[in-house]
């Protein structure tokens, strides 16, 4: 009886997935948490593990579909079942003897089954082209027949390499064929040290090779002819992935917010030189400081003040629910579009905490390893546009969030102080993207210039709580 691999809810609100890539074949077996299929949903691509062993018989949804949570996208059937259909039990007169002794062969020895030594003669699965729908054939090799290296590499179904799960998930990150892996295992099978031994022996021998970002939609190239001879060019890529989520929650944000903003600037002078000096100190740490901890840490210290930036609107239950816990979304620019990673609990960590955490979550967004995890339960958003110039912005609120802080370029231009003189400062622009249904642009006023506040004089961090 096969049994349904359903979509689960990989977060809360999460409604639907995109079937981004398939890592089974159909008929090809599985065992129990071994990864199947990649999905994509909130930003993230999650790797969705068999909650069976058999074999995936059927792929309900093509890589592109968008599913609905708790739909079915593949079938499981039990491998004691596939056996029973493809080899019956009792030999008909009609069967040859090569037949028979193929299926006596096979029931001792299994493609990529048993863990225990092969003593007699074995038996392989491979497949006869690369149609879908080929019917696979058992092929036995005899010990007495001579053999070559590439022969003997023990395989599993449609002549896949035989790895556990865990090695198998690890050469995808590193970008290892395990057709180039020697496994130590029972039949040749690849466990994780040999992965590792063969990346670091690739290592050695080669320059290591940058990652390659996945899943990147095709981009068709049209050409043709206008009335007056001259050839133009057309490009069309599919809305898939990472840009079909993002599209997605900027149609949510348009549609479930009213986005108003405001904006101000900032004298971080002092913060750059206080920066400057903890440069040293973290170094030794063996930690590089950049302005956002401390931009964080401020942001937090004016949410508590001003709690209503750190909300949400419930439109079911018409409520605005405040937060007092404070997990700040950052902005990431990816090469397949913006992600957002959250930090969790700011309020609790230090500058040098924060500065790990940015490092690590925007290395695992730029690589596409974020986990379900670390994309949801934000409370209040900052962007760092800094980077890409710009003089300032109008950014797009991460609803249900209330607001978004975007943060510009640090440059010198000139202030008139008290004294009617006119020096070259450390200045920012800051834009403050607020949902007016929730906010006044009064608390927005006030958040932003206790904000300023702060940057203007970081000492004072050191008094919040």
């Amino acid at each position: 009886m096969p049994k349904e691999l359903l979509l689960p809810e990989l977060a809360e609100s999460v409604v639907e997935g995109e079937i981004v890539k398939w890592l089974i074949a159909e008929g090809e077996s599985v065992e129990e948490d071994q990864p199947v299929v990649e999905v994509m949903t909130d930003k993230v691509t999650v790797e969705l593990p068999s909650p069976y062993a058999g074999t995936l018989q059927k792929q309900l949804a093509k890589e592109g579909d968008v599913v609905a949570v708790h739909d079915p996208i593949a079938l499981f059937g039990d491998d004691t079942e596939g056996e029973q259909e493809d080899m019956p039990a009792q030999a008909t007169e009609a069967e040859s003897d090569e037949n028979v002794q193929a299926r006596e062969e096979r029931s001792i020895v299994e493609p990529g089954g048993d863990e225990e030594e092969d003593d007699g003669d074995s038996l392989s699965l491979f497949k006869a082209s690369a149609d879908d729908d080929i019917t696979p054939t058992y092929q036995v090799k005899r010990k007495s027949e001579p053999q070559t290296e590439e022969e003997t590499k023990t395989t599993g179904p449609y002549g896949r390499v035989l790895a556990v799960p865990a090695a198998r998930k690890l050469a995808r990150e590193l970008e290892i064929d395990l057709s180039d892996v020697s496994g130590s295992g029972p039949n040749g099978r690849i466990r994780v040290n040999d992965v590792k031994a063969h990346a670091e022996t690739q290592a050695q021998e080669e320059p290591k090779r940058a990652p390659q970002t996945a899943n990147v939609p095709q981009t068709q190239r049209i050409s043709y002819k206008t009335p007056q001879g001259y050839e133009d060019l057309e490009e069309r890529t599919p809305i898939r992935g990472l840009r079909r989520a993002i599209s997605n929650q900027m149609v949510a944000s348009h549609l479930q917010s009213v986005r108003t903003l405001h904006v101000d600037e900032a004298d971080v002078s002092e913060l750059s030189a206080m920066r400057e000096r903890l440069k040293p100190l973290a170094a030794k740490r063996d930690a590089k400081v950049s302005y956002l901890p401390f931009i964080m840490k401020a942001t937090v210290a004016a949410l508590k003040k001003y709690p209503i930036l750190n909300s949400s609107l419930d439109e079911d239950k018409s409520e605005i629910v405040t937060k007092h816990y404070y997990n700040l979304g950052m902005a990431v620019a990816t090469d397949v579009g913006l992600v957002v990673p959250v930090i969790k609990d700011v309020d609790r960590k230090s500058i040098l905490e924060l500065a790990g955490d940015i490092r690590d979550l925007a290395t695992k967004a730029r690589e596409g390893k974020l986990a379900p995890d670390e994309v949801k339960g934000g409370t209040f958003s900052i962007t760092n546009i800094g980077t890409l110039g710009g003089l300032f912005s109008f950014p797009i609120i991460n609803v249900p969030e209330a607001a978004i802080l975007g943060v510009h370029s640090i440059k010198k231009r000139p202030v008139v102080l008290e004294d009617d003189s006119i020096v070259a400062r450390q200045m920012i622009y800051l834009s403050m993207s607020f949902d007016h249904r929730v906010v006044d642009g009064a608390e927005a006023a006030m958040f932003t210039s206790y904000l300023i506040e702060l940057l203007e004089t970081p000492e004072s961090l050191m008094l919040e709580g």
